[in-house]
Formats: structure tokens, C-alpha cells, sequence
């Protein structure tokens, strides 16, 4: 089970569509406004050490708990959700809302987060590529759902592997280099999990333990 904690856009300046549900969004951070100590806290030390450089957990109890108080702090529009990943055809094993298909790497970078625009600008590429791209654009565009996502495996497929020809031919063309590392990746909002665990508190405090002693050696 791959489980991300995610909320609006990463740099809500860029380019990123606001409707946009994928994997490229913003992680959950330390509150500054509690205590080291505090629930939300002890969570967040337990994402970092769980989850990695990717930020991808397995615990839907924790995931859900974390979620949820950082969406008590939060006074700005929007909220975070747990939301699972899966790899291609993979079914969930949440049983999870399905809300689409992102073109993702990592299961962070997306070439979804814009709805399909690319940084080129017509006399900038070969002539050729520039018409590919604006009939990919046409065809595939439109078919993204209220949440900038595909609605089927196959469409997503299709056209990634048609991004990925245009990339080869023009290479700088998108952002994300080679292309072929992008997969297509079920995106499922979690909003509940029967079997997630009930002791999440006892659990998470040996990671907090961790957490004070790294910085505490780091600093030395």
C-alpha cells in the first residue's frame, strides 16, 4: 500500500491548476504553533522517517490522523487528504474514491499539474513538433476530469506515449527529461480505513525519540 498526504499547490504562483488532485502537491510540514511534543508533531516525525525523500507511507490510521490536524490548523483554503497510489492497472487496497489517472515519476513530479501545457512557445521548436503538440493538446486536454486527471488507464497511457515521441524529438520541450521514467498511476482519495491501527500514539513516540537524538548528533 503506497499512501501520500498531500494538499494544494506546491508553489501556489506556478503553473499548477488549482483543481489539479495528483501526486504533485504539497506535502505536510512541522507545526510551528505546537509543542515538539504534540500529536500533529510526533506525526510529522514519524511521516519523515516513514515516508522518505518521496513522502509515500503504508499506515492509513496514522496517514488519516496527521491529515486531519493539520486540517484543524489550517486557515486557508483548502485541505489535506490521504490519498493511495497505485502503479498502472494495480488495484486500490483501500477501496479508495477513484478520482483518475496522473502521469506521474516517483509518485511526486507530474505532467498533469498544468492540464497538459507545455513551457514552449511556437518558433521555438521545429515546426513539426509544434502541430504534434497542439493536436495532442486538443485531443487529450478536454478529457481531463474536475480533478486534472484522466478518467481511463488508456487515455492516460495514449497520451503520455505520444509526449513521450514529441520529448524525443524536441528534447527540453517539457519539463521532466526523459519521459519513459513517467508511469501511469491510480490516484484514490482515502477517507477511511477499518483495519488502520488504534494505537498510533504509543507507536509514533520512539520516532520522536529518533527524531531528537539525530538532531541532537547533527548539531554536535
Amino acid at each position: 500500500m503506497k499512501l501520500l498526504i498531500l494538499d494544494g499547490p506546491r508553489d501556489p504562483r506556478g503553473r499548477e491548476c488549482i483543481h489539479y488532485r495528483g501526486t504533485y502537491r504539497a506535502h505536510p510540514t512541522y507545526c510551528d504553533a505546537l509543542p515538539e511534543d504534540s500529536a500533529i508533531n510526533t506525526l510529522f516525525f514519524w511521516f519523515l522517517e516513514a515516508g522518505g525523500e518521496l513522502g509515500v507511507v503504508s499506515d492509513p490510521g496514522k496517514a488519516l490522523r496527521f491529515a486531519a490536524l493539520w486540517n484543524k490548523q489550517i486557515t486557508r483554503p483548502g485541505d489535506f487528504e490521504v490519498i493511495e497510489v497505485t502503479s498502472g492497472h494495480a488495484a486500490t487496497e483501500t477501496a479508495g474514491e477513484f478520482l483518475g489517472y496522473d502521469m506521474s515519476a516517483g509518485y511526486n513530479n507530474s505532467l498533469l499539474r498544468s492540464g497538459l501545457k507545455s513551457g514552449a512557445r511556437p518558433g521555438t521548436v521545429a515546426d513539426c513538433v509544434w502541430q504534434e503538440w497542439k493536436s495532442i493538446n486538443t485531443s487529450y486536454a478536454p478529457q481531463l476530469n474536475n480533478a486534472g486527471l484522466f478518467p481511463t488507464f488508456q487515455r492516460a497511457n495514449e497520451c503520455l506515449e505520444a509526449m513521450v515521441k514529441i520529448q524525443d524529438a524536441s528534447l527540453g520541450f517539457f519539463e521532466g527529461g526523459d519521459l519513459r521514467r513517467f508511469e501511469i498511476t491510480g490516484i484514490y482519495l482515502v477517507s477511511y480505513f477499518p483495519d488502520s491501527a488504534s494505537h498510533w500514539e504509543s507507536a509514533t513516540q520512539p520516532v520522536l525519540l529518533n527524531k531528537r537524538r539525530a538532531l541532537s548528533e547533527t548539531s554536535e
